[in-house]
């Protein structure tokens, strides 16, 4: 199994509303979209405010193809949006294989 981890940090006084957002996001696509994601919030070392959210993907064709699922959802892609307003750019996104 691979692992997609998604990273990303929250602008200065919005790291509430980034958990918030998150949830959304991460319960929406989970209930709708049938994405099994798991969320983290760094509480030591690190920057403060960063978040982790982790899948599991048979391959990448298989993320590639949540991805699309994703974004040609309207509900979650404006979900996506607001939580993009709390955030300092977009995520870092990083494909693991096991080895």
């Amino acid at each position: 199994m691979n692992r997609l981890v998604l990273v990303m940090t929250a602008k200065a006084g919005k790291t509430r509303e980034a958990i918030a957002d998150l949830k959304a996001i991460t319960d929406y696509a989970s209930s709708k979209l049938d994405s099994k994601a798991e969320l983290y919030m760094q509480v030591f070392g690190g920057t403060s405010g960063t978040f982790y959210v982790m899948a599991d993907y048979k391959d990448l064709a298989s993320a590639q193809a949540a991805l699309a699922k994703y974004m040609a959802d309207n509900k979650y892609m404006t979900l996506a949006e607001k939580l993009s307003e709390a955030l300092i750019g977009p995520p870092t996104v990083t494909f693991l294989q096991p080895i």
